[in-house]
């Protein structure tokens, strides 16, 4: 028996995800959130204009862009507001209840943490843990593009042994974007239903998945990949539409 305090009790947790993390961690290594303000604001700094870019003062964000532009040669404002940015950049990012992770689902999200990145990137100061910080944030976004397979491979092999080519086909189209497998998983947390094999592909492949479960019950995965081998053909083109077309589109109206 030890007497004395324990290494538990200075153990800080990240605000974003919950994960534990030690006193002089600059950011979350699951999330990268910053875990606490690594510059300390000023005493009694100059009040911003209301207003300032069409903003309220009271937004935080705002007030800071308002002391960069009255203090530009004031490093200070500069680390505070990248910490500013990069926190807001996870913003509206769904959180996993399960794991508590902050996952991206749509476009929108992508983009928008982009902006908050680049304008971090943009401000001058010299602080590698927070230009660390940023960049380990932004390979989490560039990461949400990044495509997976997540069906069942023995349709990729067995579309390979009969028509050669259409295995790899197969498996192209229906790989989805990382933020649109979280909206999948999105969907399914909050209806409670897990996913089988064939259904995790989304789409119509989920679809069809769905349809032969609910008609047949415990054996409806078999007549779906019965049904999408026989019409592998039209259910590639879907995919295609589904997880490129459509993701273009979804870029081009954001």
């Amino acid at each position: 028996m030890s007497s004395g305090p324990t290494r538990a009790s200075s153990i800080l947790h990240c605000t974003q995800c919950g994960s534990p993390a030690e006193p002089d961690t600059r950011f979350c290594e699951d999330c990268g959130t910053a875990i606490s303000a690594p510059v300390p604001r000023p005493p009694s700094p100059p009040k911003p204009h209301a207003g300032f870019r069409g903003k309220p003062a009271s937004d935080e964000t705002a007030e800071l862009e308002a002391l960069v532009a009255l203090h530009p040669d004031d490093e200070t404002y500069q680390k505070l507001l990248a910490v500013q940015l990069h926190d807001h950049a996870l913003k509206d990012w769904w959180k996993d209840p399960k794991t508590g992770n902050l996952l991206c689902t749509t476009v929108e999200q992508i983009q928008h943490a982009r902006k908050q990145l680049d304008r971090a990137a943009a401000l001058r100061f010299n602080d590698p843990a927070l230009r660390a910080g940023l960049e380990k944030l932004r390979r989490t976004v560039e990461s949400q593009e990044a495509r997976k397979y997540t069906g069942n491979w023995f349709q990729i092999v067995l579309l390979g042994i009969f028509y050669i080519f259409p295995g790899w086909i197969w498996w192209y189209v229906n790989r989805r974007p990382e933020f649109m497998l979280n909206r999948d998983y999105m969907k399914y947390v909050k209806t409670g239903k897990e996913p089988g094999a064939l259904a995790k592909m989304g789409g119509s492949a989920e679809k069809v998945s769905n349809f032969f479960d609910s008609a047949t019950g415990g054996w409806g995965f078999v007549f779906a990949f019965i049904f999408m081998f026989i019409c592998s053909p039209i259910m590639m083109l879907l995919a295609y539409k589904e997880n490129y077309i459509d993701v273009k589109k979804e870029y081009e109206s954001s």
